[in-house]
C-alpha cells in the first residue's frame, strides 16, 4: 500500500510549485523589459531614416529665406517629416528634410527635434536631437517620456523640452511632466526646472505636486517664462537661468509665447471643466498688465502658439483630437478680432523663421516683473 501525503505535504508541494512559476516569470519578464530597453535605446539613438531623397538645393534655397518650419502630414514625400515652405506660400510647396518627431522648433540657426518610440506598449521613450540648417542630427539625448512641448531661444544657444512621465496630457488626473534646459552650442543638459527655486510673494514655494511646462524664452537666452501647475491652478513663472530660479507672477496662464517685439504674452487659458478641457486664447501686455481674450476662435486651442509676426498668431487644430497627428492643421489668428484662417493644411508644430531678422525689441528685465492681474 503506498504512502499518502500528508495535509500539510501537499500544501507545501503546491507553494513550492507555485514559486517556481513565478521565478520563472519573473526572469521571463526581466527578459523581455531588457530586450524593449536595448530595442528602445537602439530606436531612440537615432533619427528614423528617409524613404524619398531629399532635395537639399530646394532646402539650401528655402533656408535662407523667410519660412514656416514644421511637421508634415500631407500624403505624399513629405509625409511625417520636418518640413519646410515659404511664408509668402505656406500652403504650397512643402519641402521635406529627412528628420521626424512628434515636436520641432528653429531659431536662431539651430533646432530641436522631440520623437517619440514607444516599444510594445511597455516602455515609451523618445529621441531628441539639435540640427542645423543643414537638417542633420547634432547632439542626441535619450529620455523616457510622451513629447509635449518644444522652444528653442531667438538666439539659437538654448532649447527647452518638455515630456510626460506620467498621464497623456494636460487635463488627465495625475499627470506628471519633466522639463528640461539644454545647450545646443554644447549639448550640455543644464537642468530641469524641478530644480529651480521658485519664489512667490517674497517667500519659497514648493509644493510636492508642482509641474512645469510651455517654456517661452527671452531674445537673450538669460531668462524665460513658463508655467507650472500646482494645485489644480496653473501659473505664469518667470526664471532666470544663470540663477537657477523662477518667481510666480499671475494665475491662469498656460503655455506662454512671447511676441517678436518681447512686450507681449500669447497663451491659452482652462475655461472647461477637469472632464471637458477648453483652451481659450488670450494675450497679456506685460508693460500693463492688460489681458485680452482672443474671442473670434470659439474652438478649443490645445497648443503652444507661435507668433507669426506681431498681429497675428499660429497654432495647431484638429477636428475632433489633438493639436497633432494627421487630422491637424495650422490655423492663423489676426489680434484684430477678424476671425481665424486656414494656413497650412495638414501640419502642426510651426516655427516662423526669418533668418535676415535680428532680435527686435525689448528684453523684460528681472525687476520688471509682470503686472499683477487687475482687480476691475
Amino acid at each position: 500500500m503506498s504512502a499518502r501525503r500528508s495535509p500539510d505535504r501537499r500544501a507545501r508541494g503546491r507553494a513550492s510549485r507555485r514559486l517556481a512559476v513565478f521565478a520563472a516569470l519573473c526572469v521571463l519578464c526581466l527578459l523581455i523589459g531588457g530586450g524593449y530597453v536595448t530595442l528602445a535605446a537602439r530606436r531612440a539613438s537615432a533619427p528614423p531614416a528617409t524613404s524619398a531623397p531629399v532635395d537639399r538645393a530646394a532646402l539650401a534655397a528655402l533656408s535662407v529665406q523667410p519660412h514656416l518650419l514644421f511637421l508634415s502630414t500631407a500624403v505624399g514625400p513629405s509625409y511625417g517629416k520636418v518640413a519646410l515652405a515659404s511664408l509668402d506660400a505656406p500652403a504650397g510647396e512643402r519641402v521635406p528634410t529627412a528628420l521626424q518627431c512628434d515636436r520641432v522648433y528653429f531659431a536662431g540657426g539651430n533646432g530641436f527635434c522631440l520623437g517619440n518610440n514607444v516599444v510594445g506598449g511597455f516602455l515609451s521613450s523618445y529621441s531628441a536631437y539639435s540640427f542645423a540648417d543643414d537638417y542633420m542630427p547634432r547632439f542626441t539625448f535619450n529620455e523616457t517620456g510622451i513629447p509635449s512641448r518644444v522652444r528653442v531661444s531667438p538666439d539659437g544657444r538654448l532649447a527647452a523640452s518638455t515630456v510626460f512621465v506620467a498621464g497623456h496630457g494636460y487635463d488627465d488626473a495625475g499627470f506628471s511632466t519633466y522639463t528640461a534646459l539644454r545647450d545646443l552650442t554644447t549639448g550640455e543638459l543644464l537642468g530641469d526646472l524641478e530644480q529651480f527655486a521658485v519664489w512667490r510673494d517674497g517667500a519659497r514655494f514648493e509644493p510636492v505636486d508642482r509641474n512645469f511646462w510651455g517654456v517661452t524664452f527671452t531674445p537673450d537666452s538669460q531668462r524665460f517664462y513658463a508655467t507650472m501647475g500646482t494645485g489644480g491652478q496653473t501659473y505664469l513663472v518667470e526664471g532666470q537661468i544663470a540663477a537657477r530660479e523662477m518667481r510666480v507672477s499671475r494665475p491662469g496662464v498656460e503655455c506662454p509665447s512671447l511676441s517678436p517685439d518681447g512686450t507681449r504674452l500669447a497663451y491659452k487659458r482652462q475655461v472647461g471643466s477637469a472632464g471637458r478641457p477648453h483652451w481659450t486664447l488670450h494675450v497679456l501686455d506685460l508693460t500693463t498688465g492688460a489681458e485680452t481674450a482672443l474671442t473670434a476662435e470659439t474652438r478649443s486651442v490645445d497648443d503652444q502658439v507661435e507668433w507669426l509676426d506681431d498681429s497675428h498668431l499660429l497654432y495647431a487644430l484638429a477636428p475632433n483630437g489633438p493639436s497633432r497627428g494627421p487630422e491637424a492643421s495650422i490655423w492663423r489668428l489676426p489680434l484684430s478680432g477678424d476671425p481665424p484662417t486656414l494656413f497650412v493644411p495638414n501640419a502642426y508644430s510651426p516655427a516662423v523663421v526669418r533668418p535676415a531678422a535680428s532680435a527686435q525689441g525689448r528684453t523684460p528685465t528681472w525687476s520688471a516683473t509682470v503686472p499683477p492681474p487687475s482687480s476691475s
